[in-house]
């Protein structure tokens, strides 16, 4: 296992699920790290969104590090920026709108989602 990474070392990748202006670089997966987590940045562009989806059976830990948007969790709608930590239990419906500057997101998914 490779114990340290730097960003600026690691690929970016399109979203595994084809979103357009979002991609991601993985920093650990289940290949790193079996059975604990896994971690990536996601990088999404100003005018891009991540549409409704729910992770069945991962907790997904998003920390904002650069840009600004509206984010959904169930009913409830809050503006993202800078420094918010958000925890999405897994089985609980989410997405990330109205992306007005691109935003950069630290994500922990616990277990490995990917």
């Amino acid at each position: 296992m490779e114990y340290l990474k730097y960003l600026k070392d690691e690929n970016w990748v399109p979203h595994p699920a084809g979103i357009p202006g979002v991609e991601m670089n993985i920093l650990r997966s289940k290949k790193d790290a079996p059975g604990h987590q896994s971690i990536a940045y996601v990088r999404i562009a100003a005018g891009a969104s991540i549409p409704p989806h729910v992770h069945e059976n991962e907790d997904d830990n998003l920390f904002i590090l650069e840009g600004k948007a509206m984010m959904r969790v169930e009913e409830k709608r809050f503006e993202v920026k800078p420094g918010a930590q958000i925890t999405v239990p897994a089985g609980i419906e989410h997405e990330i709108y109205e992306v007005t500057e691109g935003l950069m997101i630290y994500d922990v998914f616990a277990p490995p989602a990917f």
